[in-house]
């Protein structure tokens, strides 16, 4: 029986942000569609949108750099 490979440390923090962000937008967005919101709920709210913006910005950047060394990699 052969052992699985490792995947790549690119794959295993992409997989992470990725689940955390949308977890987090997730959250956001059914706290921001409820009538009311308690105080817990309302700083609960700010977190997943903080979360979620800083998640977004780290997709875009790992993605950029995934897609820069690829380019420098061919040339």
């Amino acid at each position: 029986m052969q052992l699985p490979k490792p995947s790549s440390p690119f794959n295993l923090v992409f997989t992470a942000v990725l689940s955390l962000t949308l977890t987090s937008g997730g959250t956001a967005l059914h706290l921001a569609n409820q009538p009311t919101l308690t105080q817990p709920q309302d700083r609960i709210l700010d977190s997943a949108l903080a979360m979620w913006t800083t998640g977004s910005a780290t997709l875009i950047g790992l993605l950029s750099s995934r897609s820069s060394s690829d380019d420098n990699d061919e040339g």
